[in-house]
């Protein structure tokens, strides 16, 4: 009967050992697993933002401009869109301008802020639909800053856009059917955009870029005066 009991408490063992085994062999594959759920979902990720971000830089023309030329969609087709761009100046301000011949306006920053104002010059066909714009100033650390003033200047509306205020040309179509009158006033074959950008006091613009239906976007180095 010892014997018997010997062997049973043998066999207990064994089979304790082997649960004990695969418990530790299942814990220390459990971290494994959650790795490659991670990097499956990362990689899902990746696939569905990388096609909507700006990442296919357009080459610059030797005078500095940049021609984008792609294809916009509306709901009554697709349209060519070719614009030539230029990053005419970058420098701070001491009061608010929206675009040229418009009101000047005087503004209030907290202390360790300053206003930067980027002009660019767009020359694009007056029938061609333009349609909306991501306009995005960086430093050189990479850090990301967009047009627009806040409360910095009270009762204005800062949309920034790559259209004329009040001349923004032929729109997108938003149905098949959709009959638009001419635009009035019709948009200039060549215009200035205004952009004015608040940063902290003492960082450098470094680059700015423009973007309409991405990955395409254009990419200016500043040249800043202020």
């Amino acid at each position: 009967m010892g014997g018997t009991h010997e062997t049973r408490h043998s066999a207990h063992a064994g089979r304790d050992h082997r649960m004990s085994r695969r418990t530790v062999l299942t814990v220390a594959a459990i971290p494994f697993a959650l790795a490659l759920a991670l990097g499956a979902s990362s990689q899902r990720l990746v696939d569905r933002w990388w096609p909507t971000f700006p990442h296919d830089r357009i080459a610059a023309s030797p005078d500095g401009s940049v021609t984008l030329r792609d294809t916009l969609k509306d709901a009554k087709g697709e349209h060519p869109r070719v614009i030539t761009m230029r990053l005419a100046s970058a420098r701070t301000v001491t009061s608010y301008q929206e675009a040229p011949g418009e009101d000047v306006v005087p503004f209030t920053l907290p202390d360790g802020q300053v206003m930067w104002r980027f002009v660019v010059r767009f020359d694009v066909d007056p029938d061609m639909v333009v349609g909306a714009c991501t306009v995005q100033v960086r430093d050189a650390r990479g850090r990301e800053f967009r047009p627009g003033v806040g409360y910095a200047v009270p009762d204005v509306l800062d949309t920034p856009g790559c259209t004329p205020p009040g001349a923004p040309g032929p729109m997108a179509a938003l149905s098949k059917d959709s009959v638009d009158p001419p635009p009035d006033p019709p948009r200039p074959a060549s215009y200035e955009r205004w952009y004015a950008v608040i940063m902290p006091a003492g960082v450098r613009p470094h680059d700015l870029r423009i973007w309409f239906d991405t990955p395409l976007y254009a990419e200016f180095p500043v040249t800043a005066t202020g």
